[in-house]
């Protein structure tokens, strides 16, 4: 019997190394953990969303309740920057209140730049800034989400993709949760 409890402890152990080690190994914020998150508590309690996309001049307002809350925030977290090719690749500036990442000039990664907004060190908004540009288009992203009590409130898509050959062609999304 004490080597079975020898053993589980040992076990115990080893697995909250292992989850200590992975949770410290990031060096940027954990977007992608933080909207996984949400994505969770959100597709558990199924909240209405007002949401306005606009595409081009044309808008559409509805009030629904979202069905697929990970390819609804997908944005953010492609937005994250704890993968392997990010490494070193942004300037880190931050005080009590405001983190922001920066691409170094020498980098040619899709964020430019993210901007966390902190209250008493928990997250308030997150901003980001996605572009990519090569011969045949253009695309840009902002993306902005606000939170309230740890829980997302509302977040918002302003981009635009142009074809080398195309007009550009802009799109936004708001959406706030009730």
């Amino acid at each position: 019997m004490k080597n079975i409890l020898a053993s589980l402890f040992l076990m115990l152990s080893v697995m909250a190394c292992n989850q200590q080690v992975e949770q410290s190994n990031h060096k940027y914020f954990d977007l992608k953990g933080t909207f996984e998150t949400q994505i969770k508590e959100l597709s558990q309690r199924k909240p209405a969303v007002q949401k306005t996309v606009k595409v081009g001049a044309t808008a559409d307002t509805q009030t629904k309740v979202i069905q697929d809350w990970e390819k609804e925030l997908d944005f953010f977290i492609q937005a994250d920057l704890n993968k392997p090719a990010f490494l070193n690749s942004y300037q880190i500036s931050q005080n009590d209140s405001l983190v922001t990442y920066t691409l170094k000039s020498t980098e040619t990664q899709l964020v430019k730049e993210i901007k966390l907004v902190l209250k008493n060190g928990k997250l308030q908004q997150v901003y980001a800034l996605l572009s990519d540009e090569n011969y045949l288009y253009k695309t840009r992203k902002e993306i902005k989400a606000d939170f309230e009590h740890n829980r997302l409130k509302h977040y918002e898509i302003d981009g635009f993709q142009q074809l080398v050959f195309g007009e550009k062609k802009a799109y936004q999304i708001n959406a706030t949760i009730q």
